[in-house]
């Protein structure tokens, strides 16, 4: 597709066509063959940050429990992953930072071992091991920031420091490039677009250029999905009570309201999730989803157990120790299931995915 439009109108709407196989409930063997299978691998599960438009920093009232993936337990699961899908990427990160992780470097070489694709995505507020890291080659690290001062990073990376952050580059592209060049790790720093900082990319830019360090734009989301769905639902005049399966007593009766972290952030985000329902409103609802367990993506938490979506809050919403369900079973668990209708309804898995498929923000 091509990453430059004339106008945002002509962006969106390429945004809106690249996901019409996945609105149609079919994935192609083209959709395959470019985005391939990818698991979060949640190697930890903690981090340093508490940034609006995630997870950790935009819900409220849920217990985000910390903790490292066992190293016998991750080795079973990468030879699971290799059967399923030989060619699959491997994100070894959730909602969390890498970096926290005391053997990353190995972590990565696993991956990579068994043939598979690792990737890492970091806020670089925190580096160590950088040689051992590099040495151990992942595909592709990207560095996650949204300014160039202080005072406009910190808006959407709560709790960061851009000038560690800047610090923290010029270490991995220092180690990077005494590295012979055949044997250097891609690493990209992925600027996230707000409607307040895009006036700071150029000079992140021309920073990160300056290191030899690739650089793209993104366009800021906010997840979880459950603040997506209530975020949709507080716009809908006919929106009713709505309850997650009461079957299930170890899952919340109710989702809580969105947070006023994601309230705020709402106004700063180029397209929230319910301009992006209006925008998507033609396409039918299908029960096949890009983002959620199975599909696409899976999300594998750091205890072994499997989220229902990729892109969910809730730790307590899981369909299954992953090592013992197949995709095809992870599918089977979603078919029906409540949140998911929810989420079908309002678009938001869309909402994310779209903006994911289709980052690259025009010149």
């Amino acid at each position: 597709m091509n990453n430059k439009f004339e106008t945002q109108e002509e962006m969106l709407r390429a945004y809106t066509d690249a996901a019409a196989p996945f609105v149609g409930g079919a994935i192609t063997p083209a959709h395959l063959e470019l985005r391939s299978w990818r698991y979060f691998l949640e190697i930890n599960s903690a981090c340093s940050l508490r940034c609006p438009t995630c997870t950790k920093g935009n819900v409220e009232g849920y217990e985000h429990k910390t903790g490292i993936m066992d190293a016998d337990l991750m080795e079973r699961i990468l030879d699971k992953i290799k059967l399923e899908n030989p060619n699959a990427i491997v994100f070894a990160y959730g909602n969390s930072e890498p970096f926290l992780h005391p053997k990353l470097p190995e972590c990565i070489a696993s991956i990579k071992r068994r043939g598979l694709h690792p990737e890492i995505s970091t806020n670089l507020n925190y580096v160590h091991r950088a040689d051992e890291l590099l040495e151990a080659a992942p595909d592709l690290i990207i560095i996650s920031l949204s300014g160039w001062s202080q005072e406009v990073y910190v808006k959407g990376h709560a709790g960061g420091n851009i000038e560690k952050v800047k610090k923290n580059m010029a270490i991995l592209a220092a180690a990077n490039n005494a590295r012979p060049l055949e044997r250097r790790v891609k690493i990209l720093v992925n600027y996230h677009i707000y409607k307040d900082n895009a006036h700071e990319a150029p000079l992140m830019e021309e920073y990160a250029t300056s290191l030899g360090l690739g650089f793209f734009k993104s366009m800021a989301r906010a997840i979880s999905m459950e603040s997506a769905v209530q975020y949709c639902r507080a716009h809908d005049p006919e929106a009713t009570p709505f309850e997650v399966e009461e079957a299930r007593p170890d899952w919340n009766t109710a989702l809580p309201p969105a947070s006023k972290a994601y309230a705020e952030t709402m106004d700063r985000i180029i397209i929230n999730p319910n301009e992006a329902r209006a925008m998507y409103a033609h396409y039918p609802v299908k029960s096949v989803c890009p983002v959620g367990a199975g599909s696409m993506f899976t999300f594998i938490r750091h205890d072994g157990k499997t989220q229902l979506c990729a892109c969910t809050a809730d730790r307590r919403i899981t369909i299954g120790d992953y090592l013992d369900t197949t995709p095809e079973q992870m599918i089977e668990q979603r078919t029906g299931h409540s949140f998911c209708k929810q989420c079908l309804k309002y678009r938001t898995n869309l909402y994310f995915h779209i903006v994911d498929i289709k980052q690259w923000i025009p010149e």
